[in-house]
């Protein structure tokens, strides 16, 4: 009966005809059903085709049809399944690879011989002595181990944020495991690999943030200064030889890998012999809205509903490191049509996730983590 009622409005906003709505209703049903639907930060009992109806009817009569048009053809919505299986792949796709390439270069074996390589001592030994670490909750640590029974769970840990104590627990079941795999003592057992996970990056700035006349911040920023840091928590981690970083988003746009592999370059770390930079799952570069584009027409639109009492709850001090004038196209100006399941992010386009208490409602509303206290 709710759908019923979602659709007759939605008809009525759109001003639709029979065959109108014989025609979008088992597209509108399939969106809501595989996907929609399963958003989490819709209001208790709030649905997917209600908060379209709703949405759209806040707009002018001649906006809505390509509100509706956009929502269509133009949005990227990762479901929780999508992501598991990013969160699958990565381990298999993206850093086993990279370690079956290094131990065939290190022995000496052709990175062809892939059965040998794995099955050998050597790459067990380097595959155990990688260290597995989340950069947010997002990183989803406890599927990523699950989906690799092949790693060890003392190799993983939910986040990069590490006290003294877990150091030394992680060095010693790490000499444990390597003295059963190689037949050694694995006194002086340390990591040789280090990876970090998160779910999501749009700009790749709030890892590593340049500073004028000061050291980056942000989180891998930080986490590499406490690496290199001689009587930091965190050096014992590293084999003296030096240790390889791999960053891994499971889903990263073409704006936030460049940045980062470009700041990661122009950045040596003392004790860091290499940094990886990879994404699971590419947004290109071609989804986004750029501000002053001429098209899709939905710009119309983003510039319309943006007004000074949306732009003064969206566009806070947070709001203001991305560098923009407004929030209109997201943080940094980003301009992304993508939703993630469990919250837009702010580098979408805000007239999808303005918050609730924004005098004009998102089709998404998002969730803020971060506000400025006053």
């Amino acid at each position: 009966m709710k759908d019923v009622l979602a659709e007759q409005l939605l008809a009525k906003v759109l001003a639709w005809e029979p065959n109108d709505i014989a025609r979008e209703r088992p597209i509108l049903q399939a969106m809501a059903a595989l996907k929609y639907d399963e958003y989490e930060q819709f209001s208790p009992g709030l649905r997917f085709l209600e908060s379209l109806a709703l949405w759209l009817d806040q707009f002018e009569p001649a906006d809505r049809q390509v509100a509706y048009r956009f929502v269509k053809s133009s949005l990227v919505f990762c479901s929780a399944g999508e992501m598991d299986h990013l969160v699958d792949t990565a381990y298999q796709d993206h850093i086993r690879p990279i370690l079956l390439a290094r131990s065939a270069r290190e022995n000496n074996v052709s990175v062809r011989q892939v059965g040998r390589i794995a099955s050998s001592a050597a790459f067990r030994s380097l595959q155990r002595q990688t260290l597995f670490l989340g950069l947010s909750d997002g990183a989803r640590i406890d599927t990523f181990r699950r989906a690799n029974p092949d790693l060890n769970h003392e190799q993983i840990w939910q986040t990069h944020e590490l006290s003294v104590g877990r150091v030394q627990k992680l060095l010693e079941k790490l000499a444990k495991h390597l003295s059963e795999i190689d037949g050694g003592t694995g006194a002086s057992a340390k990591f040789s690999t280090i990876v970090l996970l998160d779910d999501f990056s749009a700009s790749g700035t709030s890892y590593y943030a340049k500073g004028d006349n000061e050291p980056p911040g942000g989180k891998i920023a930080t986490f590499l200064q406490a690496l290199a840091d001689e009587k930091g928590a965190l050096r014992p981690l590293c084999s003296p030889n030096g240790v390889e970083i791999i960053i891994l988003i499971y889903m990263a746009t073409e704006q936030a890998i460049q940045y980062l592999r470009s700041s990661l370059a122009d950045s040596a770390t003392l004790g860091i012999t290499a940094v990886h930079v990879d994404t699971v799952q590419l947004v290109p570069s071609q989804v986004r809205i750029a501000r002053g584009a001429t098209e899709p027409e939905f710009v119309r639109l983003v510039e319309k509903y943006y007004d000074d009492a949306v732009h003064n709850v969206i566009f806070d001090v947070n709001f203001k490191k991305g560098g923009t004038p407004d929030g209109k196209y997201g943080y940094a100006g980003c301009g992304l049509p993508v939703v993630l399941h469990h919250n837009t992010p702010n580098n979408s386009l805000a007239i999808l996730w303005f918050y609730e208490r924004c005098d004009l409602r998102g089709l998404f509303p998002r969730v803020q983590r971060h506000r400025e206290m006053t």
